[in-house]
């Protein structure tokens, strides 16, 4: 609090030290503002001459020119002038735009940039066929098409000059309808199922149909395996089938993959694929298929589900065999380093793992407090600050980015502010993102201090990385709901770091990143009334509404904190899937087993986070592993009926033995993820929450 008064009291000074010529400029500022709006282009222009020094004079340029007809011939001097500023790029697209509907070539091939915008670079081979360099043009056009997305409206004339051509063959239509089936962009599939000639259709047409049927791979009739690109849509379906029926899937792969031509990449990717697929639907096949893969196939996805098969088990030889496999990089990393230890003591060899949790113990993860907790080491946490000269603070806040951002400040504008601090973050140096970071604190801005900190690489000021704002309403909720502080400071942490007006992609709010929906049974819940989504943007409810809904997970899943901060994230009737199906699990294993990578992330980073908010908060709240309680086992699915694998295939030439209508392959009762996580009831903490630094 100090250090912030010390900071608007010198920021104070400043102004007043020429109170007359800021308050003058800033006034003329909205009055072009105004003229603007109310269509005074030449006034607003006048004025804007008039501001030279103030800090959003090429803001109020970039107005001026921005979207304004009949303004494009002042933006390549502008871009000259200010090309190093945010409103560069939307000015350049804007003057790239003109010049295609100009048909000005020449002058697009000399203004374009190397960017990722498909329809700027649509444009740009465009003029580069134009002007006659057609291999160029249709190089990029290659480039292009290959795609699952569809791409802009003008892109079509493009593509349709590189058709024309020799350079263009029906293969090049087949492959990105393999791209468009593979991520189920099922009207971009169908458009480019018409460019195919007549004579290929019929095949696409199949494709289609094992695309919504995959157990059609069991069928041999219908198939014609001497035909090259049916071993790309066998594999296709062998991929689809995986997702609910891995087992079965595995079965028909073995039984019929030598029948097809399948590029070895192709084949190498559906091992991995129903490798994972067995291991994440907790199959017990999983290991034995898992320890299968040749080294040529494995990835670092497969080798980590080796190690985590044998967990499930709690085959610590096995364990330790699949950590072995690792390459050196991943062996270096704290999650193998940790359960290399607890392999090592589970077999007996207490020395050695005695010696790595130690040398562990020193890390701040999850994984470096629960090896602490191993050995009874004290966590490495040290709340002091990093020092940074109050000369340096102020040096940076004189520069022209830094006063526009001060300005926006003043003028209440906090979006506009934070979009210039983002983006001038980029160009400092590493020392400078950290006195950005502490600039930031000043203003309040938690979360940006948290991301210039992390992008500072400077991982030790646990002051700034861990905020302590809204501690009364956090507080006052904590005790509402008979939760730690701590717990709810790291959900935030993890969720929003602490930006009150955080929005994720899929649409949760506020600091706990709570779905609308979710909003509305929790205020029923509290008998309050709910007006609109926009409740949620306020903190104080936001804060009430999410540690209400936790407390909820929390005594619906017998107070397992583990369970509860997994269904915060990915969803209740998820967890109830993950619950082991005989006999109890070690929480830690059971957290490293998660089916989703990012909700496995998302409990041991918000369970470290709560152990660092407790030492930050002054208490003895105990350790990390005392939320660990042991995973008890969930309700019995009944499974259903095996059906063979390893009978001949098609012996009547009808079909193969045990297709469809014999049952389903034998289950465990675990969870059915498909590859793309979609909450069936959205939790407040999803897999569509924006990332935020460490």
């Amino acid at each position: 609090m100090l250090t912030r008064l010390l900071w608007f009291f010198a920021w104070m000074g400043a102004v007043l030290a020429d109170p007359v010529g800021l308050e003058q400029q800033r006034a003329l500022f909205l009055q072009a503002e105004q003229a603007l709006e109310q269509g005074r282009g030449d006034e607003a222009r006048r004025l804007r001459d008039s501001l030279e020094g103030y800090p959003l004079q090429v803001y109020l340029g970039f107005r001026l020119l921005d979207h304004r007809p009949g303004a494009e011939a002042e933006i390549p001097a502008f871009l000259a002038r200010h090309g190093q500023t945010r409103y560069a790029a939307p000015l350049r697209r804007q003057w790239l735009d003109f010049l295609a509907r100009k048909e000005a070539w020449d002058d697009y091939v000399r203004a374009y940039q190397a960017t990722d915008d498909p329809q700027i670079q649509c444009d740009y081979y465009w003029a580069l066929h134009r002007l006659g360099r057609a291999a160029e043009a249709y190089a990029g056009a290659a480039r292009l098409w290959d795609s699952a997305e569809s791409r802009p409206a003008n892109c079509d004339r493009l593509f349709a000059a590189w058709q024309a051509s020799p350079a263009f063959t029906p293969e090049q239509v087949w492959k990105r309808l393999g791209l468009a089936l593979d991520k189920n962009r099922l009207p971009l599939a169908h458009a480019l199922r018409d460019l195919l000639p007549a004579q290929d259709r019929a095949a696409a047409d199949f494709w289609f149909a094992v695309h919504d049927n995959p157990r059609l791979v069991e069928q041999c009739a219908a198939w014609k395996p001497a035909d090259p690109r049916q071993g790309r849509i066998f594999a296709h379906g062998i991929d689809r089938l995986a997702g609910d029926e891995p087992l079965r899937a595995l079965g028909v792969w073995n039984l019929r993959r030598s029948e097809f031509h399948i590029e070895p990449g192709e084949q190498a990717r559906i091992d991995r694929r129903l490798a994972i697929a067995l291991a994440t639907q907790r199959y017990p096949q999983a290991a034995a298929y898992l320890g299968s893969l040749p080294e040529g196939v494995a990835d670092a996805q497969t080798r980590a589900w080796r190690i985590r098969a044998a967990l499930l088990r709690q085959d610590w030889p096995g364990a330790l065999l699949g950590l072995d496999q690792l390459d050196a990089s991943e062996r270096n990393q704290n999650l193998w380093r940790y359960w290399r230890a607890r392999a090592l003591e589970a077999l007996g060899d207490s020395a050695a793992a005695l010696e790595v949790y130690k040398a562990l113990a020193g890390e701040r993860d999850f994984h470096g407090f629960v090896a602490a907790d191993r050995v009874q080491a004290k966590y490495p946490l040290s709340f002091e600050p990093t020092p940074v000269a109050e000369a340096e603070v102020q040096r940076l806040a004189a520069t022209p980015a830094f006063r526009a951002i001060q300005e926006f400040r003043a003028l209440n504008r906090p979006g506009e502010a934070q979009k210039e601090w983002l983006y001038a973050l980029d160009s400092l140096s590493k020392q400078d993102r950290l006195i950005a970071a502490k600039l930031a604190q000043q203003w309040g801005w938690d979360r940006l201090a948290i991301t210039a900190l992390a992008k500072s690489e400077n991982q030790g000021d646990l002051s700034l990385r861990f905020p302590l704002a809204y501690g009364e309403a956090i507080a006052q909720e904590a005790r509402a709901r008979d939760l730690e502080p701590a717990l709810i400071y790291g959900l935030v942490r993890r969720e929003s770091a602490f930006d009150p007006g955080a929005k994720s992609s899929a649409g949760a709010l506020g600091l706990m990143q709570i779905m609308p929906g979710t909003g509305q049974d929790v205020a029923r819940a509290l008998s309050e009334a709910w007006t609109s989504e926009r409740i949620l943007l306020e903190p104080r409810v936001n804060l009430r509404y999410g540690a209400a809904y936790f407390r909820g997970l929390l005594d619906r899943f017998g107070n397992r904190f583990a369970l509860a901060t997994a269904a915060y994230n990915a969803g209740p009737n998820r967890v109830e899937r993950w619950l082991p199906p005989s006999g109890p699990l070690p929480a830690d294993i059971w957290i490293e087993t998660i089916p989703y990578g990012e909700t496995r992330q998302y409990v041991s980073a918000v369970l470290a986070y709560m152990a660092i908010y407790r030492e930050r908060l002054g208490g003895n709240a105990g350790r990390i592993s005392g939320l660990l309680t042991e995973i008890m086992p969930g309700k019995q699915v009944e499974a259903k009926p095996d059906r063979p694998v390893g009978v001949a295939v098609c012996p009547d030439g009808a079909g193969l033995a045990g297709g469809p209508g014999l049952g389903d392959p034998a289950r465990p009762a675990g969870p059915e993820p498909r590859p793309t996580p979609a909450p069936a009831r959205t939790p407040p903490g999803n897999p569509g929450t924006p990332a935020f630094p460490p």
